[in-house]
This record gives structure tokens, C-alpha cells and sequence, in this order.
């Protein structure tokens, strides 16, 4: 796997897997900041997992654009944190996605999900297109 960094975070302290989590992402979730203390390791596995699922450069057999389409329509299937819509929705935009292939993603949310689920993401795709 060819990455830009190294996706491990034994090496770093407590402190600087949190800001690593921080800087990838841009903010931090509250759920990071309750892992880091209550058991740094759980920070660190998460934080390698997604680095490797999320961030890790090509080649994959999914590339970056598709990776984070896949994750809009995951987060708006289950219902999930309006600000994954945006941030998964922004990625996609910046690697190569269009706002035809982000729209399409949350309506495909609506076969397993509902028509709830897309009529709720759709409150906040002006933040995904706007913002981009």
C-alpha cells in the first residue's frame, strides 16, 4: 500500500494522534476526544483504520472520488451525522466528483434507507455544494 505518510500511529504520543485525527479531518468529533481518554490505544486503531479505509492514497480498487460517494451514501442510508454528508460530500467533490454523482449517491441511500433519509440529506447539501 502506498500511502503519503505513514498510517501508523504507534509511534506518536496521545497527544499527536489527536491532532493528526484533528489535522486529516480538519475538527475533531466528540466521540474522538472521549477515545483519546478513555483509552488512547482506541484513538490509535481507529485513527490506522481510517487511514488506511479512507485516506490512504491509490491504487485501490475504489479510487478517492468513489471511496467518499460510497460513504455519502452510507452515512445518509443509515441515518447518520448530517456533517458526514457534508464532509464525505466535499471530499468527493474535491477528488474529480460532480454534484449529479453526490446527488445520486444520497437517492441511492433511499433503497435501503427510505425516502426519509434522502428528504433529510438533502437539508444539507447547500453546505456540500456551496462550501466545496
Amino acid at each position: 500500500m502506498s500511502t503519503t505518510e505513514p498510517t501508523g500511529s504507534a509511534e506518536l504520543t496521545d497527544e499527536q494522534v489527536l491532532e493528526k485525527v484533528k489535522a486529516r479531518r480538519g475538527y475533531l468529533l466528540p466521540v474522538h476526544e472521549l477515545m483519546a481518554e478513555v483509552d488512547p490505544q482506541i484513538l490509535r486503531k481507529y485513527d490506522d483504520l481510517a487511514s488506511d479505509l479512507l485516506f490512504a492514497d491509490e491504487p485501490r480498487a475504489l479510487d478517492l472520488k468513489t471511496r467518499y460517494l460510497v460513504l455519502v451514501g452510507i452515512t445518509t442510508a443509515v441515518k447518520g451525522d448530517p456533517d458526514g454528508i457534508v464532509w464525505s460530500g466535499k471530499r468527493a467533490m474535491r477528488n474529480g466528483a460532480s454534484r449529479r454523482e453526490v446527488l445520486e449517491a444520497i437517492l441511492l441511500s433511499a433503497l435501503p434507507g427510505g425516502v426519509p433519509t434522502v428528504e433529510e440529506a438533502t437539508q444539507v447539501l447547500d453546505r456540500v455544494f456551496d462550501e466545496s
